[in-house]
């Protein structure tokens, strides 16, 4: 009884403090205003196929993007994760990731990009003849260093270079973001918070715009095995700078070590709705797949690959 209360009890502070710094910091950018939304997308087809609730559940390579603190509750020395995701049939969001354990903590690193299709380039006149071709793209470089702090709490920071290109026009940014984790006294009840993308605003054409400042607190459960696999249900509350709050919920069943089902949706979104996914592994390989549904008509769904290798 002594335990649940005190779980309780930190589960209301995370939550709180989730709250104040949605409330304080939200103005930062007025609504529909944020730029640079590929830095939104995630990093792992493991959290993609649960709704994209992984601030609680992510490890290993891929938490450097959704909460590095996690990874020092988690046993690995070294885990690389590469991503290909076709979104919305009309870009490529390409990732890579690395996390690695040295001495008292874990430090990672991760690289995005995303790259459009090609687009035709049409003059003042507007005569509706191209004058040519032009592809945007987005990248990011970001190093995170993540410790813990006594036996159920960690935190981790990442500072993250950033780069936009639109035709002729762009800039180069800088945004950092901060994480927190803990492990409750219940077994297999993690709680954490994250807020990213924070820095100051970018500016293209002489347009400024405010970076897609995001606060997020997610809790994930994995109780003793049942129906002998292992089940784990997650689910995370997100509090953009530029729109309403969000919710993912989301879960996985791993059937046999080598074998993983997994679902999800997401709440509050316009076009997004559910989520399906399945992970592959063998020795220090993993496969990972997710299907995320777009409910606009015209667009395709998301599909997500990213291929994992731990040692």
């Amino acid at each position: 009884m002594v335990r649940t209360t005190k779980s309780t009890w930190l589960m209301i502070f995370w939550l709180a403090t989730a709250l104040i710094l949605n409330g304080s910091m939200a103005l930062a950018g007025d609504p529909g205003e944020a730029g640079m939304l590929s830095l939104r997308l995630g990093v792992g087809a493991r959290e993609a196929g649960m709704g994209g609730a992984g601030v609680a559940t992510s490890q290993g390579a891929s938490a450097i993007f959704w909460n590095p603190a996690n990874n020092v509750f988690f046993d690995f020395e070294t885990e690389l994760v590469l991503q290909h995701y076709r979104y919305m049939g009309l870009f490529n969001h390409e990732s890579a990731a690395v996390a690695h354990k040295i001495g008292f903590g874990v430090l990672g690193f991760m690289f995005t990009g995303l790259y459009s299709d090609e687009i035709d380039r049409y003059g003042t006149e507007n005569v509706g003849i191209p004058e040519g071709t032009f592809r945007p793209y987005d990248v990011s470089f970001g190093l995170s260093y993540a410790m813990p702090i006594g036996d159920r709490f960690g935190v981790g920071v990442t500072a993250k270079m950033l780069y936009e290109k639109i035709d002729i026009y762009s800039d180069t940014g800088f945004a950092f973001d901060v994480f927190a984790t803990h492990r409750s006294m219940i077994e297999g009840l993690i709680f954490a918070v994250s807020a990213t993308n924070m820095g100051g605003q970018m500016m293209l054409k002489d347009e400024p715009f405010d970076l897609p400042t995001a606060y997020r607190v997610g809790m994930a459960w994995t109780p003793v095995d049942l129906l002998g696999g292992r089940m784990t249900v997650s689910g995370d509350m997100v509090f953009p700078n530029d729109t309403t709050e969000k919710a993912h919920v989301g879960g996985e069943f791993v059937i046999i070590p080598e074998l993983t089902l997994r679902g999800g949706t997401r709440v509050g979104y316009d076009s997004l709705g559910w989520t399906a996914g399945v992970g592959v592994r063998t020795g220090v390989l993993g496969v990972d797949y997710a299907y995320e549904e777009n409910t606009i008509d015209g667009f395709d769904a998301g599909h997500k690959f990213s291929l994992n290798l731990h040692w």
